[in-house]
């Protein structure tokens, strides 16, 4: 596995009571602050992004979304315009 080259910074303020939260909790994992840092924010941010990707239904939605796939509408005329556009391979 290849290293990672490590050429941006990012700095922030933040209180002294959370500085010392946050060195406490990195120093029981035994790592530093920076390496706990990126460690928790990298896969919080991974986290996020595929959270916001997917996509969550109730129960009724879902019977809903299922009953529209098995007995789709006709197709619009702007759906048709839509989908002869340049670019549209259907």
């Amino acid at each position: 596995m290849s290293a990672i080259t490590k050429d941006a910074r990012i700095e922030f303020k933040t209180s002294s009571e959370i500085k010392e939260l946050l060195q406490n909790a990195a120093h029981s994992l035994g790592m530093d602050l920076s390496s706990f840092l990126i460690s928790v924010s990298t896969q919080r941010a991974k986290d996020i992004m595929h959270e916001e990707q997917l996509l969550t239904l109730s129960k009724e939605e879902w019977n809903h979304f299922e009953k529209e796939l098995k007995h789709p509408k006709p197709a619009t005329q702007a759906l048709k315009e839509l989908l002869n556009m340049k670019g549209f391979d259907a």
